[in-house]
């Protein structure tokens, strides 16, 4: 299962990545824009990837993603069943949500270094 101490060390991995809560619940924010948050009771986290990445995994594995929307409308992200996803596709779900939120200027910064990747799971 994936814990706090998994995203934490995902997200925090990533250039500009600062923890900060969302509405009382630990959360990931990149250019004071939500990346990643945990739900209530630790069981799920929402990653901010964008609509047709989150409509792709929501359909091909319902019993681990599902889109959020709020009020019926607004496209939030995709939560994720932590006991259910791996360690892999966990990091690379938060790393899409980085380059979907990261300033343009950071992730070009970033990319010209070549950091392509995220640290891997211990």
């Amino acid at each position: 299962m994936i814990e706090l101490a998994d995203i934490r060390r995902y997200a925090m991995a990533l250039p500009g990545v600062v923890e900060q809560p969302h509405f009382r619940l630990p959360g990931f924010r990149v250019a004071d824009r939500l990346l990643t948050h945990l739900e209530r009771g630790d069981a799920h986290a929402i990653v901010c990837v964008g609509q047709a990445e989150a409509e792709s995994a929501a359909r091909d594995e319902p019993d681990v993603y599902e889109e959020v929307w709020r009020s019926g409308r607004i496209f939030v992200g995709l939560r994720v069943d932590l006991a259910r996803v791996t360690h892999e596709r966990m990091r690379e779900l938060i790393a899409h949500a980085w380059r979907n939120r990261a300033p343009k200027r950071l992730v070009a910064q970033h990319d010209g270094r070549g950091d392509a990747h995220v640290a891997t799971p211990a």
